[in-house]
């Protein structure tokens, strides 16, 4: 056999020459969320309310009470570390969660008044009137790895802070975001030939709104996105967080094993591999479109969000 060679011209992107913004002073309304699901609503129930993560608005308390709390991120694959302070919590943000389209983070806010943390370090730039005090800030959570093609989304990220665990926070933040990606998108209207909705005799009667992940302008009605699959993924060590999403719905589908690279990993590399950083074993869980409309999914949150305690 004649020698032949396969091209394969594929280089590494160079890697950056300075470091890059981490927006701690960006103004709110230039702050770019880089979410590919399109407009980011504020999601409220009757307790909790979840703003999009703004860096100059929250980072700065936020660090200051993560601050030293390893456990509290030790099971998640980033670097730098949240934990270590104000600059590597906004460099960890902007690397892992801002510039990566699928990724969304909110701040969780307890409006209910239940939970509070005094505010140590204050806002780089002054809150609107609208938005809680930041006594009531609880933590952070979102949707990762959002994939509008195949219409399905992960619940991540989650850091429930000290004074708001065992506390309604985070079943109410966990099922606004469970509402906010599996919810129908489309608001069915009359369409104008037809006087109401009501006389329509057939779906095809009715106009739908686009749907969310077309372009449109931010004065429409706030709609949900409308996904096929919500998805929920965890160390398999870390059994607090798989029974949280299970008591909300998740049906466990198994262990991933060695799926990532994590620096408090239980589970060595092979040698000459990059070293023995060690790997995480995920549990994985999910809640379908169908388990949420017609397997009583929605209902079983609708009651974890309507409980007294």
């Amino acid at each position: 056999m004649e020698s032949f060679t396969f091209r394969n011209a594929y280089q590494p992107p160079p890697k950056p020459t300075a470091k890059p913004p981490t927006h701690g002073d960006t103004l709110p309304e230039e702050y770019d969320l880089n979410f590919n699901g399109g407009p980011v609503p504020i999601l409220a129930s009757s307790k909790v309310t979840l703003i999009p993560f703004i860096p100059a608005w929250h980072a700065p308390h936020y660090a200051s009470l993560l601050k030293d709390d390893e456990d509290l991120v030790k099971f998640m694959p980033y670097s730098p570390n949240p934990a270590h302070g104000y600059e590597e919590l906004l460099e960890c943000y902007e690397k892992v969660i801002r510039a990566v389209p699928g990724n969304v983070i909110f701040s969780v806010f307890d409006t209910s008044g239940k939970t509070s943390a005094p505010v140590v370090v204050p806002s780089k730039i002054q809150l609107p009137d609208w938005h809680p005090p930041m006594e009531s800030f609880a933590g952070v959570m979102g949707l990762l790895n959002t994939d509008r093609d195949s219409l399905t989304t992960e619940i991540g990220h989650i850091v429930v802070l000290r004074h708001a665990q065992r506390t309604h926070v985070s079943s109410h933040a966990i099922g606004l975001l469970l509402h906010y990606a599996l919810d129908h998108p489309y608001v069915q209207i009359a369409s104008s030939r037809i006087p109401s909705l009501s006389s329509a005799s057939s779906v095809d009667e009715v106009e739908p709104l686009h749907s969310p992940f077309a372009a449109s302008p931010i004065t429409q009605p706030q709609r949900a996105l409308g996904l096929r699959r919500c998805q929920w993924q965890c160390h398999h060590l870390n059994e607090p967080s798989s029974r949280a999403a299970q008591r909300m719905g998740f049906k466990p589908e198994g262990l991933i094993r060695m799926q990532r690279i994590v620096v408090s990993g239980n589970e060595q590399g092979r040698r000459g591999d990059g070293g023995f950083t060690g790997s995480r074993t995920s549990w994985m869980g999910s809640v379908t479109w169908d388990d949420w409309e017609n397997d009583g999914v929605r209902e079983l949150v609708d009651r974890q969000m309507g409980r007294e305690t």
